[in-house]
């Protein structure tokens, strides 16, 4: 009888893995929705406070009906870790395969970037939230994720550098640690409520990045910007 039960949770512990593109597809549709009602309530109440009855209830299922699906809490957890990672690594290289050149394609990684943070804001501040109860091999899955992901943004700026687009003294690692600072803490500040769509705060971003802050000549505002210009006028009056 034993050996059947750790046979049992053996299986639902593969079941559920999901991929990366299962869920971006929502595939299987029970599996994703349990993984984003799981980051809500772990960013809203934290994880040590959840129970698998809440989980369950969220989506519609029984106690024993979640367990049927899924083993435990920390796998769910280990769930969201392992995909808020590949969710940058994919952002990430969607942003290099775009046909843009060098430095455009710095500058669609870093709105893209602020969009997949926003998009997945649970997924990103359960990571932060709640570091002390992810297990040592899920932390160190991160870690590795997140080096080379910084590796790839290294890359990115470098390639800009090299075909001119952006200037020379540029240090590729600083500047990698800039963007990682501007858009990494919008899991905790973002609000989508806010006069600015994530668009527009990544081209804000860009904008800072590429033009500076100082008075002086500056570029035409984007459409996005000035929408939001004028959104943020009448709000004022």
């Amino acid at each position: 009888m034993r050996r059947n039960g750790t046979g049992s949770t053996a299986a639902r512990q593969s079941a559920f893995a999901l991929s990366i593109d299962d869920y971006l597809n929502g595939e299987p549709e029970i599996h994703c929705r349990i993984i984003d009602a799981a980051a809500q309530l772990f960013r809203r109440h934290g994880f040590s406070t959840v129970t698998m009855q809440d989980i369950g209830q969220a989506v519609g299922l029984s106690k024993a009906g979640l367990y049927h699906h899924c083993p435990s809490k920390d796998r769910l957890l280990a769930n969201i870790v392992r995909l808020a990672g590949e969710l940058l690594l994919r952002q990430l290289e969607a942003a290099k395969a775009s046909a843009d050149s060098p430095g455009q394609r710095v500058r669609r990684f870093v709105v893209t970037r602020m969009e997949t943070i926003a998009r997945y804001q649970d997924l990103f501040t359960v990571i932060w939230q709640e570091r002390p109860f992810i297990n040592r091999a899920d932390f160190a899955d991160i870690a590795k994720k997140a080096e080379l992901y910084r590796i790839g943004v290294r890359l990115l700026i470098e390639d800009g550098i090299k075909d001119g687009e952006i200037r020379p003294d540029v240090d590729p690692h600083l500047l990698m640690l800039a963007i990682d600072g501007m858009t990494g803490w919008a899991y905790l500040w973002y609000r989508s409520k806010g006069a600015e769509s994530p668009r527009e705060i990544g081209e804000a971003f860009w904008t800072y990045l590429a033009h500076g802050i100082l008075g002086g000549s500056s570029p035409e505002p984007t459409k996005q910007q000035s929408r939001s210009r004028a959104k943020t006028s009448r709000r004022s009056k």
